[in-house]
């Protein structure tokens, strides 16, 4: 069995609620029936309650409920394998626009290093849809996919700190908005999808374990370019260099310890990029390499959808639990 829309099965987890509903709605009826009639039906106050009937009529209720959600998600019958071309590949620029990215230890600035290594990169790999997400403290998508360069090249321009109120850094908010845009976070596109982040390494945000794990199992491509120096300098701002609340200058460096804990649960790829050592031809040949390695995938050999059967089989258990009622039928009574 697989499902041509595998996201929707999420929606399953719903029947544990309701699952917990449903059956203490079961304890309630009981409690209230023995209240009233403690002889268990014998006196005639009430018709006699049959627990396997309450409980058999409840199952099958649910299961006509996780078979409907079943077949929203299209359930196929599948057989055989074989190799299908994918169709080409996703790759999402994301590009850090903290204000830590204006630091000059690296010429002209880190930002300004880190555009120009994307805009080689997004050159140099050609063929595919290219994204660029912006991000800080909150992401920010500046060119969703696309086949057009020229746009991307003009939206890639224009990214400065800017364009997000929210300053601190936060990968995780940024990876979740860039795995969303390309659907490697539900129901995947069939392309294969390539992550290029360039940033300084300061992140103000929480673990990125678990995100870097599914990442990882997914095959997505994580490729992170660090930029600045690894000594202390100042954030030039329009006023002046950025200070604190107490008045004291911030510094900035590059902080490699995230991005390397990243990387090696993502089983990704890092660069770093000095002015005297662009590192975009490199990337771009690592993404040229992973797009011709992933262009045959093994797929079923033959699929044959049943979300009709399934549908039809909710709607007998729901017809049928419906139908059914609480009560235990009453003896024979011999002539």
């Amino acid at each position: 069995m697989c499902f041509s829309r595998p996201g929707y099965l999420l929606l399953l987890w719903l029947l544990v609620p309701l699952a917990v509903l449903v059956f203490y709605g079961v304890h309630r009826k009981l409690s209230v029936w023995k209240n009233i009639d403690a002889t268990g039906g014998v006196s005639g106050i009430l018709p006699a309650m049959s627990f396997r009937k309450l409980v058999l009529r409840r199952i099958m209720l649910l299961f006509s409920v996780a078979l409907m959600i079943v077949s929203i998600a299209g359930p196929q019958l599948c057989r055989g394998q074989k190799p299908v071309r994918q169709k080409g590949i996703d790759v999402v620029f994301m590009l850090d626009i903290s204000n830590s990215m204006l630091a000059r230890d690296t010429a002209p600035n880190r930002l300004m290093r880190a555009k120009s290594e994307l805009l080689q990169i997004s050159r140099s790999v050609g063929e595919g849809r290219k994204a660029l997400l912006l991000f800080a403290g909150t992401p920010v998508v500046q060119c969703p996919l696309t086949d057009d360069e020229d746009d991307f090249e003009l939206l890639l321009d224009m990214a400065t700190p800017d364009l997000i109120t929210t300053q601190g850094t936060d990968y995780r908010r940024a990876l979740e908005a860039a795995l969303q845009l390309t659907g490697s976070g539900a129901e995947p596109s069939g392309n294969e999808t390539v992550l290029v982040l360039a940033t300084d390494g300061e992140d103000h945000g929480s673990d990125l374990g678990d995100l870097a794990a599914m990442m990882k199992a997914r095959g997505v491509h994580l490729h992170v370019i660090g930029v600045g120096g690894v000594q202390p300098v100042p954030i030039p701002m329009p006023g002046g260099p950025k200070r604190d609340r107490q008045g004291n200058v911030v510094l900035t460096s590059f902080r490699p310890e995230l991005l390397g804990s990243l990387i090696k649960t993502a089983d990704g790829k890092f660069y770093y990029s000095r002015p005297d050592a662009p590192v975009h031809d490199a990337v771009a040949a690592d993404i040229a390499a992973e797009a011709a390695d992933a262009r045959w995938i093994m797929a079923p050999g033959q699929r044959t959808p049943v979300h009709g059967e399934t549908i039809l089989a909710a709607l007998l258990l729901f017809v049928s639990g419906s139908m059914m009622t609480d009560v235990r039928r009453p003896p024979r009574q011999s002539t």
